[in-house]
């Protein structure tokens, strides 16, 4: 498969990007032939401790290949990896009593990861209300999980390192059929909700001319006219060039 991949991201307004706590893989990657390919996405929840580092551990499992069951003892052994990775970090700094007893309530964050294969198929697996759109011109769309704004809601099911609030974690997992010429985007809710609510943005973001800077020129208008909530945004897109080795499927 001939594989075009581009990431754009912008955090908060009002915050620094080393408080950017959503999280995408791989963070590059060389447009070229490849027999597989894997990506993901994940939001962490703002109001937990440690949330965007949980977020990129999760994405980093998935398109490594070692988080391709959504389970409990798959989030149990990264929630490891998350204590872990917490303890390097704030061994020099201990932790306020109060940033403790946050840690102790855990990080929780959504998923959306995206396996494409050489025999015309893919897989999506996801938590969450990280979407995933499929795009074949002129203006065929495939929408998951949801395919309207309304459906958007301030609880959504997270995966979380707390292993008491996984209870209800049942990753979802569809499958489709590709062919030559299909985008395929990730994108986190905030971004996810004003893709849409706002037809305009379609002609915006998919043309391979979109640069990181014009894209936070979009979210930033968008924030100013209240269209887009200000949250972390992230765009993860992927294009099947014509030339694909199998020559896609129909």
């Amino acid at each position: 498969m001939r594989i075009a991949f581009n990431t754009f991201w912008l955090q908060k307004a009002g915050n620094q990007t080393e408080e950017y706590e959503d999280a995408y893989a791989p963070i590059t990657v060389d447009d070229g032939d490849y027999p597989e390919f894997l990506c993901a996405i994940a939001d962490g929840a703002t109001e937990t401790s440690f949330s965007g580092l949980w977020a990129k551990i999760l994405v980093d499992a998935f398109v490594e290949k070692r988080f391709n069951y959504v389970n409990q003892e798959t989030i149990h052994n990264l929630s490891h990896r998350w204590h872990s990775q917490i303890a390097e970090q704030t061994r020099e700094k201990p932790l306020s009593w109060y940033a403790e007893e946050k840690l102790r309530n855990g990080a929780y964050a959504s998923l959306m990861g995206l396996h494409i294969k050489q025999d015309g198929w893919w897989n999506a697996v996801y938590v969450g209300d990280s979407c995933l759109f499929q795009l074949r011109p002129p203006r065929g769309i495939r929408s998951l999980p949801y395919t309207d704004p309304a459906q958007f809601n301030n609880r959504p099911i997270l995966i979380s390192t707390n292993k008491a609030s996984n209870s209800q974690v049942t990753a979802r997992v569809e499958r489709g059929k590709w062919k030559e010429g299909d985008c395929f985007l990730l994108m986190t809710d905030a971004l996810a909700h004003y893709f849409m609510s706002d037809r305009r943005l379609k002609s915006q973001i998919v043309p391979s001319i979109l640069d990181q800077d014009k894209f936070e020129r979009i979210i930033e208008d968008a924030r100013q006219a209240r269209e887009c909530r200000n949250d972390d945004v992230t765009l993860l897109k992927v294009c099947i060039k014509p030339g694909a080795s199998n020559g896609g499927v129909a």
